[in-house]
């Protein structure tokens, strides 16, 4: 059974969307192919190289999955004269599309961060830079009680009361509402001219941004008054808690040491990088796939006393122990690897019976001697 690639990029977008990239220039989404394709397999991975375009065709498969985008920055022609033009070439020749899931997979919860501390065996806690993705509201309607479940379900079909892993999120006060009917009015409740005293209830429910008109219009839809009474306060939370990196609190402390030596097995690491006191007691963690130096003055803000992560320089190596954060550098490779695996998982379970997904993991492409 095939499906187009339009439905897969659907599915992979709900689990990673693209809004969620952590910087507007990144080259999230399908690089390389046609929407309108049919996929029956396709291979999850952490690179595009030539090598793993050839493991697609060699498996029958239309489509490629990376974490990091083939296409980075500006690419000014494409020919056989470049590693990126002879991957596209091969890929088009080979009816084969590519598509990325970069930062916005490195932010999306149960992406590489997320697999990366399962992978190490740390309960998440929180996130470690915390980003806004999209503008919030509260939306507040005043309903007859009556009313209530009505209202309150259309504006949950569009989008409203929507937390996390949660739907339908309200919170409803009860009150009495009151209002006089004039000239040219044509009232559901009471007559013209008469003050009227309703019991209602006070329907508060969070909605962002990009579905906020939706919501409002079936809310008013939905209502049984001619003309609705209600507010839209903007927010300054981050309720989806969206953000880069995550935290750890242990349940018994451990020490650097230990915890670099957990790391160097748990990601089959040939070596590790450790910066700072290596047999400091540490209970609170950082954690970030890939390049984390930078954010390690956040780790110190959130009072981590450690950060697993990777590509941290000298200076920065210099930093961390000036602050009392201790570094364990696992290497880029080693800590986003551990997402194909999970992605692969994932995709499985919303594409069953469709498409059948492969998990092909590069070789790493540095080494210790």
């Amino acid at each position: 059974m095939a499906v187009v690639l339009a439905e897969v990029v659907k599915e992979i977008e709900n689990i990673a969307p693209k809004r969620l990239a952590y910087f507007s220039k990144d080259n999230n989404g399908l690089l390389v192919g046609d929407y309108n394709q049919n996929v029956e397999k396709l291979l999850v991975t952490l690179d595009v190289t030539e090598e793993i375009v050839d493991e697609a065709i060699n498996n029958q498969c239309q489509l490629i999955i990376s974490h990091h985008p083939v296409i980075f920055g500006g690419i000014n022609a494409v020919n056989s004269q470049s590693k990126e033009g002879r991957i596209i070439i091969k890929a088009i020749q080979n009816g084969i599309a590519i598509y990325s899931a970069h930062t916005n997979l490195d932010v999306a919860w149960g992406g590489v961060n997320d697999s990366l501390a399962k992978k190490l065996g740390l309960k998440v806690t929180g996130v470690l830079d915390s980003i806004e993705v999209s503008k919030h509201y509260k939306v507040v309607v005043f309903v007859p009680s009556e009313f209530k479940e009505k209202v309150l379900n259309s504006m949950a079909t569009q989008g409203a009361g929507q937390i996390g892993n949660y739907s339908h999120c309200t919170f409803t006060t009860l009150g009495e509402g009151t209002f006089k009917p004039l000239q040219g009015s044509n009232p559901f409740i009471g007559d013209k001219n008469q003050l009227e005293k309703v019991s209602e209830v006070k329907v508060e429910s969070i909605v962002p941004s990009n579905k906020l008109g939706g919501v409002l219009s079936e809310m008013k839809k939905a209502h049984s008054y001619e003309e609705v009474a209600y507010d839209v306060f903007p927010l300054k939370n981050n309720p989806d808690n969206y953000g880069l990196g995550r935290i750890s609190k242990l349940d018994n402390q451990t020490t650097v040491m230990e915890l670099a030596e957990k790391v160097k097995k748990e990601l089959n690491c040939d070596a590790v990088k450790v910066y700072g006191a290596k047999n400091k007691k540490i209970s609170k963690i950082a954690i970030l796939g890939g390049s984390g130096g930078s954010l390690i003055k956040q780790a110190k803000k959130l009072k981590c006393q450690a950060i697993i992560t990777s590509d941290v320089d000298y200076h920065q190596g210099q930093l961390a122990d000036e602050l009392g954060v201790s570094v364990i550098d696992a290497g880029h490779y080693h800590t986003e690897v551990v997402v194909i695996d999970h992605l692969v998982e994932r995709l499985n379970e919303v594409l069953v019976g469709k498409v059948k997904c492969l998990a092909i993991t590069n070789s790493c492409p540095y080494s210790y001697i």
